[in-house]
């Protein structure tokens, strides 16, 4: 495969990551109905790791170790297990849609990073798109702050969850050629698996069953299901590939398409608000995103 096509299937492939990371943030929004933040995140890696397993043994797909197994360690302490903490406690006490807003952030956060750790420096066009999207954020903010459904606990915990995403795309990319998308994604689900799991089990010591009576609930097995295979499988195998063959600020743009796809679930399936300051911000973020992408693809050319 060329680089230009290698380039395009990596561009679709963050595109599809972040859709499903979208529709992310209602299906946690509606498990935590049924259990604690540290229960959903375990019984969420619980089905990822087994549903990946599976995978890997009808394919017969060979995961291969090599001495620098830190690294890979490494890249799962910002993601799953520090992303997961913040942005599941953050949704806790904000709003699905505000969620996802913060999470916006991440383009920006990205792109300073990726300039002085990466040495990828984008263009000032590519900055003022992606500052236009992130206005989107502000907005949003100001609107979720005035009806009471924002906490600065909440936006405090989904900035942390910001920069660990950000972390886990540098380190995702900085080991690409040593660890294919694969590896790294199982790598995740092990180290989440073990990891939340202990943490969950501690959290209920005293009735260790507590952990896996949710999965009764048709609705709280149908979001963990979406949650460990769609999201935590499918999406981070389709970013990890897309991290190997693209800059940070290219596949960590698409970003606030999770943000669109967030808001709209929120206002069909959960009842969440559609104002005027949703739909401005909504277009800045669209508008702020075909943008970046335009330039890169002009900048190849």
């Amino acid at each position: 495969m060329n680089n230009n096509k290698q380039t395009v299937l990596a561009t679709i492939c963050s595109l599809i990551a972040q859709v499903i990371f979208g529709f992310s943030f209602m299906f946690t929004k509606i498990a935590l109905d049924y259990a604690s933040p540290l229960t959903l995140i375990a019984d969420r890696y619980i089905v990822a790791f087994l549903g990946l397993t599976v995978a890997l043994l009808f394919t017969k797909t060979k995961i291969r170790l090599n001495k620098n197994i830190w690294k890979l360690i490494l890249m799962a302490v910002f993601q799953p297990f520090l992303y997961f903490i913040f942005e599941s406690y953050g949704i806790k006490f904000t709003t699905s849609a505000f969620s996802s807003i913060m999470i916006s952030l991440i383009p920006v956060v990205a792109m300073v990073s990726g300039i002085f750790i990466l040495k990828e420096v984008p263009s000032i066009l590519q900055y003022v798109f992606t500052l236009l999207s992130i206005g989107g954020v502000v907005v949003m903010a100001l609107a979720g702050n005035a009806d009471g459904t924002v906490t600065l606990g909440g936006i405090l915990l989904l900035l942390g969850a910001v920069l660990s995403a950000v972390g886990y795309n540098i380190m995702s990319r900085k080991i690409s050629s040593e660890f294919t998308p694969i590896e790294r994604t199982y790598a995740m689900s092990v180290i989440g698996l073990v990891s939340f799991l202990l943490i969950a089990l501690i959290e209920n010591i005293k009735a260790p069953a507590e952990i896996f009576m949710p999965f009764l609930n048709p609705a709280y097995l149908w979001s963990i299901l979406y949650l460990g295979i769609a999201s935590s499988v499918i999406a981070f195998f389709l970013l990890n590939f897309a991290n190997t063959h693209l800059p940070i600020a290219k596949t960590t743009v698409f970003s606030n398409v999770t943000t669109v796809v967030s808001v709209i679930a929120g206002i069909i399936f959960l009842n969440e608000k559609l104002s005027f300051e949703v739909v401005i911000s909504t277009i800045m973020i669209v508008v702020g995103v075909c943008g970046v992408q335009l330039l890169a693809v002009k900048n190849r050319e």
